[in-house]
C-alpha cells in the first residue's frame, strides 16, 4: 500500500505530488475536474481537512490537517491510485504518472501555514498563466474569496489570523501584496537554472 510515514494527529501538512520526469499530470480541462471529484471525495473519505490547493500542470499543491494516525499515507494512496487510474484509462496509457512517493512539509508555525497559503495561491500568477490569480480556476483561492464554492475546503484555519470584520478582503489584500514579488522570483529563479 505504499511507504509509511510520520504523521502527527492534529498537525498540518503540505503536501506536494510531481509528474514523473516532470511530465503534465493534466492535459485537459476534465482531467482537472476529474482531480478535484477525487480530492473532494477521498477527503469526505477520510478524517482530515483541506485548507487550500492550487493544481499546476506538472505538479499540485495541498495544505490538509491530518486528525487521526496514518490517514495521510492512506489518503494518498487511495487518491492518488483513483487519479492514475483514470488519467491512464482516458489518455491510453499505462504506468507511473506521478514521480516517486509525494513530498511532505511539516507546517509548524500559523505565520508559515498563512504564507504558504499566499505562496500556492499566487503559484498560477508566478508562471505566468493568470494575471491575477482569481482568474485561475484550478486553486482554492477562488473559494476564498467567495467566487466559488469548494464543500471540501476548509478556510477557517487561515482565514481567523485577519480581521473578524472582513477576513476575506483582508486575506485577498495580503495575497495580492505580493503579486509582483513573487512573479519576480520566479523569473530569477528562471534565470539562476
Amino acid at each position: 500500500m505504499g511507504i509509511q510515514r510520520d504523521f502527527s494527529p492534529n498537525c498540518l501538512y503540505h503536501i506536494i505530488t510531481r509528474g514523473n520526469n516532470e511530465q503534465p499530470i493534466f492535459l485537459h480541462k476534465k482531467d482537472y475536474i476529474r482531480y478535484l471529484h477525487c480530492l473532494e471525495k477521498y477527503a469526505h473519505k477520510f478524517p482530515l481537512r483541506i485548507l487550500a490547493f492550487c493544481l499546476m500542470s506538472n505538479h499540485t499543491h495541498i495544505i490538509l490537517k491530518e486528525e487521526a494516525d496514518i490517514v495521510i499515507s492512506e489518503f494518498m494512496h487511495d487518491f492518488n491510485t483513483a487519479y492514475t487510474m483514470y488519467f491512464n484509462l482516458r489518455h491510453s496509457r499505462s504506468g507511473h504518472l506521478l514521480e516517486g512517493p509525494f513530498k511532505h512539509i511539516l507546517i509548524e508555525t500559523d505565520e508559515y501555514l498563512v504564507h504558504l497559503s499566499r505562496y500556492i495561491h499566487l503559484n498560477p500568477t508566478s508562471a505566468g498563466l493568470v494575471r491575477k490569480p482569481q482568474e485561475y480556476p484550478w486553486s482554492s483561492y477562488r473559494h476564498y474569496l467567495e467566487a466559488e464554492e469548494f464543500d471540501f475546503i476548509d478556510e477557517e484555519p487561515i482565514l481567523s489570523y485577519f480581521s473578524r470584520k472582513n477576513p476575506r478582503k483582508d486575506y485577498q489584500e495580503f495575497v495580492e501584496s505580493r503579486l509582483d514579488y513573487q512573479k519576480e522570483l520566479s523569473l530569477q529563479k528562471l534565470f539562476l537554472e
